[in-house]
Protein backbone atom coordinates (compact mmCIF):
# COMPACT_ATOMS: atom_id res chain seq x y z
CA UNK A 1 0.00 0.00 0.00
CA UNK A 2 1.12 3.69 -0.95
CA UNK A 3 1.25 6.34 1.24
CA UNK A 4 -1.39 8.24 -0.54
CA UNK A 5 -3.68 5.14 -1.52
CA UNK A 6 -7.31 5.44 -0.37
CA UNK A 7 -9.01 3.08 1.50
CA UNK A 8 -13.00 2.26 1.06
CA UNK A 9 -13.48 0.71 4.45
CA UNK A 10 -16.74 -0.86 3.39
CA UNK A 11 -14.95 -2.92 0.72
CA UNK A 12 -12.24 -3.72 2.74
CA UNK A 13 -14.01 -4.20 6.03
CA UNK A 14 -17.08 -6.96 4.93
CA UNK A 15 -19.68 -7.55 6.89
CA UNK A 16 -20.17 -8.39 10.17
CA UNK A 17 -19.45 -11.96 11.33
CA UNK A 18 -21.79 -14.08 13.55
CA UNK A 19 -20.27 -13.25 16.24
CA UNK A 20 -18.90 -9.97 15.90
CA UNK A 21 -20.94 -6.89 17.75
CA UNK A 22 -21.43 -3.09 16.85
CA UNK A 23 -21.76 -2.41 20.21
CA UNK A 24 -19.02 0.05 20.97
CA UNK A 25 -16.06 -0.48 23.65
CA UNK A 26 -15.65 1.72 26.97
CA UNK A 27 -13.33 4.19 24.39
CA UNK A 28 -16.45 4.24 22.02
CA UNK A 29 -14.71 2.77 19.38
CA UNK A 30 -16.40 -1.15 17.72
CA UNK A 31 -13.91 -3.56 18.53
CA UNK A 32 -13.89 -4.71 14.90
CA UNK A 33 -13.19 -1.46 13.56
CA UNK A 34 -10.51 -0.38 16.52
CA UNK A 35 -8.44 -3.62 15.30
CA UNK A 36 -8.76 -2.74 11.37
CA UNK A 37 -7.63 0.57 12.02
CA UNK A 38 -4.32 -0.42 13.87
CA UNK A 39 -3.79 -2.83 11.00
CA UNK A 40 -3.89 0.44 8.75
CA UNK A 41 -1.72 2.27 10.85
CA UNK A 42 1.18 -0.42 10.73
CA UNK A 43 0.56 -0.81 7.24
CA UNK A 44 0.94 3.59 6.71
CA UNK A 45 4.00 3.48 9.21
CA UNK A 46 5.87 0.29 7.57
CA UNK A 47 4.72 1.77 3.86
CA UNK A 48 6.07 5.59 4.60
CA UNK A 49 9.20 4.84 6.52
CA UNK A 50 8.13 4.67 9.97
CA UNK A 51 8.41 2.75 13.17
CA UNK A 52 11.67 1.25 14.91
CA UNK A 53 12.38 -1.40 12.16
CA UNK A 54 13.06 -0.45 8.47
CA UNK A 55 15.22 -3.62 7.54
CA UNK A 56 14.54 -7.18 6.39
CA UNK A 57 14.04 -10.10 8.84
CA UNK A 58 18.22 -10.59 8.37
CA UNK A 59 19.50 -7.13 8.69
CA UNK A 60 20.56 -5.02 11.71
CA UNK A 61 20.32 -1.26 12.98
CA UNK A 62 23.60 -1.19 15.12
CA UNK A 63 25.65 1.37 14.03
CA UNK A 64 29.26 0.38 13.27
CA UNK A 65 31.49 0.16 15.48
CA UNK A 66 33.98 3.33 16.41
CA UNK A 67 37.89 3.46 14.69
CA UNK A 68 40.46 1.13 16.66
CA UNK A 69 42.77 3.15 18.34
CA UNK A 70 46.30 1.88 18.86
CA UNK A 71 48.48 2.40 22.04
CA UNK A 72 51.21 4.71 19.98
CA UNK A 73 54.97 5.60 21.32
CA UNK A 74 57.26 7.97 19.15
CA UNK A 75 60.21 9.59 19.65
CA UNK A 76 62.25 12.65 18.12
CA UNK A 77 65.83 12.25 16.53
CA UNK A 78 67.16 15.71 16.80
CA UNK A 79 70.52 14.52 14.45
CA UNK A 80 68.31 12.65 11.30
CA UNK A 81 65.83 15.83 11.36
CA UNK A 82 62.99 12.03 11.78
CA UNK A 83 60.69 10.76 14.02
CA UNK A 84 59.79 7.15 15.15
CA UNK A 85 56.66 6.18 15.27
CA UNK A 86 55.67 2.71 17.01
CA UNK A 87 52.88 1.02 17.97
CA UNK A 88 52.57 -1.10 21.78
CA UNK A 89 50.97 -4.49 22.63
CA UNK A 90 49.00 -3.90 25.12
CA UNK A 91 49.61 -7.08 26.42
CA UNK A 92 53.00 -7.69 26.43
CA UNK A 93 54.34 -3.84 26.02
CA UNK A 94 56.34 -4.58 22.72
CA UNK A 95 57.02 -1.75 20.73
CA UNK A 96 56.95 -2.33 16.68
CA UNK A 97 57.29 0.18 14.76
CA UNK A 98 54.50 1.27 11.66
CA UNK A 99 55.23 1.10 8.07
CA UNK A 100 57.21 4.02 7.27
CA UNK A 101 59.03 4.66 10.18
CA UNK A 102 61.67 6.93 10.80
CA UNK A 103 59.14 9.56 9.13
CA UNK A 104 60.37 13.12 8.24
CA UNK A 105 60.36 15.48 9.90
CA UNK A 106 62.63 18.93 10.89
CA UNK A 107 65.42 20.48 11.92
CA UNK A 108 66.46 19.45 15.43
CA UNK A 109 63.24 18.19 16.65
CA UNK A 110 64.00 18.20 20.30
CA UNK A 111 60.25 18.14 22.46
CA UNK A 112 57.27 15.89 21.44
CA UNK A 113 53.22 15.93 22.93
CA UNK A 114 50.03 14.59 22.10
CA UNK A 115 47.08 16.48 22.59
CA UNK A 116 44.72 14.19 24.93
CA UNK A 117 42.35 13.44 22.46
CA UNK A 118 44.52 12.25 20.21
CA UNK A 119 44.14 13.80 16.93
CA UNK A 120 47.40 16.47 17.09
CA UNK A 121 51.13 15.41 17.71
CA UNK A 122 53.44 18.49 17.81
CA UNK A 123 57.01 18.87 17.42
CA UNK A 124 59.36 21.47 18.76
CA UNK A 125 62.76 22.67 17.85
CA UNK A 126 65.48 25.07 19.33
CA UNK A 127 65.06 26.27 15.24
CA UNK A 128 62.19 28.35 16.30
CA UNK A 129 59.34 26.27 16.10
CA UNK A 130 56.89 23.99 16.48
CA UNK A 131 55.72 21.52 13.55
CA UNK A 132 51.85 20.09 14.00
CA UNK A 133 50.73 16.95 12.54
CA UNK A 134 47.55 14.97 12.15
CA UNK A 135 47.69 11.66 13.53
CA UNK A 136 45.50 8.65 12.44
CA UNK A 137 45.19 7.14 15.90
CA UNK A 138 44.53 3.82 14.33
CA UNK A 139 47.84 3.44 12.69
CA UNK A 140 50.13 6.17 13.95
CA UNK A 141 50.72 7.69 11.04
CA UNK A 142 50.98 11.63 10.84
CA UNK A 143 50.20 14.27 8.59
CA UNK A 144 51.83 17.65 7.85
CA UNK A 145 48.67 19.93 8.98
CA UNK A 146 48.13 23.11 7.47
CA UNK A 147 49.85 26.02 8.28
CA UNK A 148 52.65 23.85 10.10
CA UNK A 149 55.78 25.04 11.17
CA UNK A 150 54.34 27.90 13.69
CA UNK A 151 57.04 30.28 14.27
CA UNK A 152 57.86 30.48 18.32
CA UNK A 153 60.63 33.27 17.55
CA UNK A 154 62.35 31.63 20.54
CA UNK A 155 64.93 28.64 21.06
CA UNK A 156 62.32 26.08 22.05
CA UNK A 157 63.30 23.16 23.68
CA UNK A 158 60.38 21.38 25.39
CA UNK A 159 56.97 21.12 24.75
CA UNK A 160 53.29 20.48 26.97
CA UNK A 161 49.44 20.25 26.02
CA UNK A 162 47.31 21.49 28.63
CA UNK A 163 44.97 18.93 30.09
CA UNK A 164 41.89 19.83 28.52
CA UNK A 165 43.39 19.96 24.95
CA UNK A 166 43.40 24.19 24.29
CA UNK A 167 47.01 24.86 24.35
CA UNK A 168 50.64 24.27 23.40
CA UNK A 169 52.86 25.54 26.07
CA UNK A 170 56.58 25.92 24.66
CA UNK A 171 60.27 26.36 27.28
CA UNK A 172 62.09 28.08 25.65
CA UNK A 173 65.61 27.81 26.52
CA UNK A 174 68.14 30.43 26.03
CA UNK A 175 65.38 33.07 25.36
CA UNK A 176 64.17 32.42 28.64
CA UNK A 177 60.09 32.62 28.34
CA UNK A 178 57.54 30.10 27.48
CA UNK A 179 55.48 30.31 24.80
CA UNK A 180 51.42 29.91 24.73
CA UNK A 181 49.62 29.09 21.88
CA UNK A 182 45.80 28.05 21.34
CA UNK A 183 44.55 24.89 19.34
CA UNK A 184 42.05 25.23 16.42
CA UNK A 185 39.83 22.76 15.21
CA UNK A 186 42.02 21.40 12.70
CA UNK A 187 45.18 21.46 15.29
CA UNK A 188 46.75 25.10 13.83
CA UNK A 189 48.54 26.89 16.71
CA UNK A 190 47.64 30.55 16.88
CA UNK A 191 50.12 32.73 19.52
CA UNK A 192 48.30 34.34 22.52
CA UNK A 193 48.51 37.85 22.77
CA UNK A 194 51.23 38.37 25.25
CA UNK A 195 53.28 35.69 24.34
CA UNK A 196 56.28 34.60 24.87
CA UNK A 197 56.03 35.36 28.62
CA UNK A 198 59.23 35.81 30.69
CA UNK A 199 60.57 32.95 32.62
CA UNK A 200 63.67 32.07 34.50
CA UNK A 201 67.56 31.36 32.92
CA UNK A 202 66.95 28.53 30.43
CA UNK A 203 63.64 27.16 30.77
CA UNK A 204 64.27 23.64 29.94
CA UNK A 205 61.07 21.61 31.47
CA UNK A 206 57.51 22.58 30.85
CA UNK A 207 54.43 20.78 32.73
CA UNK A 208 50.47 21.84 33.09
CA UNK A 209 48.83 20.98 36.15
CA UNK A 210 45.21 19.57 36.14
CA UNK A 211 44.18 22.81 38.23
CA UNK A 212 45.11 25.17 35.59
CA UNK A 213 48.99 25.73 36.49
CA UNK A 214 52.25 25.98 34.29
CA UNK A 215 55.48 24.95 35.45
CA UNK A 216 58.67 26.05 33.84
CA UNK A 217 62.62 24.61 34.97
CA UNK A 218 64.91 26.87 34.76
CA UNK A 219 68.13 24.81 34.37
CA UNK A 220 70.85 27.43 34.74
CA UNK A 221 68.53 29.30 37.28
CA UNK A 222 68.20 26.76 39.54
CA UNK A 223 64.49 27.67 40.21
CA UNK A 224 60.94 26.27 39.10
CA UNK A 225 58.78 29.64 37.12
CA UNK A 226 55.46 29.08 38.51
CA UNK A 227 51.87 30.57 36.15
CA UNK A 228 48.26 30.58 36.31
CA UNK A 229 46.50 29.94 32.83
CA UNK A 230 43.90 31.73 32.00
CA UNK A 231 41.63 29.00 30.38
CA UNK A 232 39.79 31.59 28.16
CA UNK A 233 42.85 33.49 26.90
CA UNK A 234 46.01 31.22 27.27
CA UNK A 235 47.62 34.05 28.82
CA UNK A 236 49.87 33.48 32.05
CA UNK A 237 50.16 34.99 35.21
CA UNK A 238 53.04 34.53 37.70
CA UNK A 239 52.08 32.78 40.86
CA UNK A 240 53.02 34.87 43.64
CA UNK A 241 56.42 33.42 45.05
CA UNK A 242 57.64 32.75 41.32
CA UNK A 243 60.38 31.46 41.12
CA UNK A 244 60.59 29.03 43.39
CA UNK A 245 64.42 27.51 44.01
CA UNK A 246 65.12 24.18 43.69
CA UNK A 247 68.48 22.18 42.84
CA UNK A 248 71.21 23.84 40.78
CA UNK A 249 70.39 22.19 37.48
CA UNK A 250 66.39 21.14 37.56
CA UNK A 251 66.03 19.54 33.70
CA UNK A 252 62.77 17.55 34.00
CA UNK A 253 59.29 18.04 35.76
CA UNK A 254 56.64 15.85 36.39
CA UNK A 255 52.71 16.46 38.25
CA UNK A 256 51.53 13.52 39.80
CA UNK A 257 47.63 12.01 38.88
CA UNK A 258 46.66 13.48 41.56
CA UNK A 259 47.45 17.47 40.04
CA UNK A 260 49.07 17.87 44.02
CA UNK A 261 52.62 17.36 43.87
CA UNK A 262 55.24 18.37 41.44
CA UNK A 263 58.67 16.69 40.95
CA UNK A 264 61.45 17.97 39.66
CA UNK A 265 64.94 16.33 38.89
CA UNK A 266 68.31 17.69 39.05
CA UNK A 267 71.45 16.15 37.80
CA UNK A 268 73.78 18.10 39.68
CA UNK A 269 74.26 17.03 41.49
CA UNK A 270 71.71 14.01 41.33
CA UNK A 271 68.25 14.54 43.09
CA UNK A 272 64.90 14.89 43.13
CA UNK A 273 63.22 17.85 44.74
CA UNK A 274 59.80 17.77 45.72
CA UNK A 275 56.71 20.17 45.90
CA UNK A 276 53.38 20.26 47.61
CA UNK A 277 50.81 22.22 45.08
CA UNK A 278 48.20 24.22 46.80
CA UNK A 279 45.26 23.76 44.35
CA UNK A 280 44.08 27.02 45.20
CA UNK A 281 46.93 29.91 44.59
CA UNK A 282 49.30 27.38 42.51
CA UNK A 283 52.46 27.80 45.00
CA UNK A 284 54.83 25.45 45.81
CA UNK A 285 56.05 24.53 49.23
CA UNK A 286 58.95 22.42 49.52
CA UNK A 287 57.89 18.18 50.95
CA UNK A 288 59.88 17.94 54.20
CA UNK A 289 62.85 16.05 53.14
CA UNK A 290 63.26 17.32 50.04
CA UNK A 291 65.90 17.18 47.77
CA UNK A 292 65.92 13.42 47.96
CA UNK A 293 69.33 11.62 47.01
CA UNK A 294 69.21 10.08 43.42
CA UNK A 295 72.95 9.25 43.64
CA UNK A 296 73.21 7.98 40.22
CA UNK A 297 72.23 11.45 38.65
CA UNK A 298 68.73 12.13 37.24
CA UNK A 299 67.84 13.16 33.35
CA UNK A 300 64.09 12.34 33.93
CA UNK A 301 61.05 11.90 35.71
CA UNK A 302 57.96 9.88 35.55
CA UNK A 303 55.21 8.74 37.94
CA UNK A 304 52.57 5.52 36.96
CA UNK A 305 49.37 5.96 36.50
CA UNK A 306 48.27 5.63 40.25
CA UNK A 307 50.70 8.31 41.47
CA UNK A 308 52.20 5.72 43.79
CA UNK A 309 55.33 5.01 42.04
CA UNK A 310 58.03 7.53 40.75
CA UNK A 311 60.75 6.44 38.22
CA UNK A 312 64.43 8.17 37.19
CA UNK A 313 66.38 7.80 34.30
CA UNK A 314 69.88 8.32 35.40
CA UNK A 315 71.89 7.88 32.42
CA UNK A 316 72.13 4.76 32.83
CA UNK A 317 69.44 2.60 34.49
CA UNK A 318 66.13 3.64 36.50
CA UNK A 319 66.20 4.27 39.80
CA UNK A 320 62.24 3.61 41.44
CA UNK A 321 60.91 5.21 44.39
CA UNK A 322 57.49 4.97 46.44
CA UNK A 323 55.64 8.31 46.85
CA UNK A 324 53.96 8.61 50.06
CA UNK A 325 50.02 9.34 49.73
CA UNK A 326 49.95 12.19 51.82
CA UNK A 327 53.50 14.21 52.09
CA UNK A 328 54.70 12.86 48.40
CA UNK A 329 57.57 12.13 50.29
CA UNK A 330 60.00 9.37 48.26
CA UNK A 331 61.48 6.27 49.48
CA UNK A 332 63.90 4.41 47.10
CA UNK A 333 63.07 1.15 46.23
CA UNK A 334 65.82 0.16 44.25
CA UNK A 335 67.64 0.34 40.89
CA UNK A 336 66.53 -1.44 37.67
CA UNK A 337 69.57 -2.37 35.42
CA UNK A 338 69.32 -1.86 31.40
CA UNK A 339 70.71 -3.08 28.60
CA UNK A 340 71.84 0.39 27.60
CA UNK A 341 71.41 3.91 28.60
CA UNK A 342 68.54 5.22 29.79
CA UNK A 343 68.28 9.06 29.20
CA UNK A 344 64.33 9.57 28.70
CA UNK A 345 61.76 8.03 30.28
CA UNK A 346 57.88 7.13 29.21
CA UNK A 347 54.78 5.35 31.11
CA UNK A 348 52.27 3.77 29.86
CA UNK A 349 50.09 3.98 32.74
CA UNK A 350 46.97 1.81 31.95
CA UNK A 351 48.71 -0.90 31.20
CA UNK A 352 51.96 -0.61 33.50
CA UNK A 353 54.80 -0.28 30.96
CA UNK A 354 57.67 1.83 31.37
CA UNK A 355 59.67 2.56 28.26
CA UNK A 356 63.61 4.03 28.79
CA UNK A 357 64.92 5.66 25.29
CA UNK A 358 68.63 4.42 25.08
CA UNK A 359 69.95 7.34 23.23
CA UNK A 360 73.25 6.53 22.22
CA UNK A 361 72.48 3.12 20.54
CA UNK A 362 69.05 4.36 19.14
CA UNK A 363 66.89 1.87 21.17
CA UNK A 364 64.01 2.03 23.73
CA UNK A 365 64.06 -0.97 26.40
CA UNK A 366 60.93 -2.18 27.78
CA UNK A 367 60.14 -2.80 32.13
CA UNK A 368 56.69 -3.94 33.31
CA UNK A 369 55.76 -2.34 36.73
CA UNK A 370 54.86 -4.24 39.65
CA UNK A 371 51.71 -2.27 40.81
CA UNK A 372 52.29 -3.51 44.86
CA UNK A 373 56.27 -3.75 44.76
CA UNK A 374 57.28 -1.06 42.18
CA UNK A 375 60.03 -3.11 41.36
CA UNK A 376 60.85 -3.00 37.31
CA UNK A 377 61.23 -6.13 35.15
CA UNK A 378 62.90 -5.92 32.11
CA UNK A 379 60.46 -8.31 29.82
CA UNK A 380 61.10 -10.59 27.25
CA UNK A 381 63.15 -9.32 23.72
CA UNK A 382 64.65 -6.28 25.20
CA UNK A 383 65.90 -4.06 24.16
CA UNK A 384 63.82 -2.83 20.76
CA UNK A 385 65.44 -1.32 18.00
CA UNK A 386 63.80 2.42 17.00
CA UNK A 387 63.50 0.39 13.66
CA UNK A 388 65.29 -2.02 11.47
CA UNK A 389 69.30 -0.86 11.61
CA UNK A 390 68.47 1.81 13.88
CA UNK A 391 71.79 1.15 16.05
CA UNK A 392 74.02 1.71 13.28
CA UNK A 393 72.71 5.62 13.11
CA UNK A 394 73.84 8.58 13.92
CA UNK A 395 70.10 10.15 15.10
CA UNK A 396 70.83 11.36 18.17
CA UNK A 397 67.04 10.43 20.15
CA UNK A 398 65.86 12.90 22.27
CA UNK A 399 62.83 12.82 23.89
CA UNK A 400 60.24 9.86 24.48
CA UNK A 401 56.24 10.20 24.46
CA UNK A 402 53.18 7.64 24.74
CA UNK A 403 49.78 8.25 23.46
CA UNK A 404 47.44 5.55 24.86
Amino acid sequence: MLCDERIDLKETHGPLGPDESCEPSADGTPPRARTFLGAILCGVACACGGGGYTGSSGGSNTPPPPPTSATLLYVPNEAAGTLDALTIDTQTGIPTPISGSPLPDGPMPRGIAVDPQKRFLYVTSPSGEVRGYLLDSSTGKLTTMSGSPFLTSAQSVAIAVDPSGQFVLTANGSSNTVSVFEIGLTGALTEVAGSPFAAGADPSAIVVAAGHYVYAANQVGGSVSAYRIDMTSGSLTPVAGSPFPVGASPGALVVDPSGTHLYAADSQPGAVSGFTIDVSTGALTAISGSPFPAPNGALSVVTDASGKLLHIANGTNVDCYTIDASSGALTPIGTSVTNGRATALAVDGPDNFLYALDNVDNQVEVFSIDAASGSLKLIAGNPFPLFPGSNQQGLGPTSITVAH
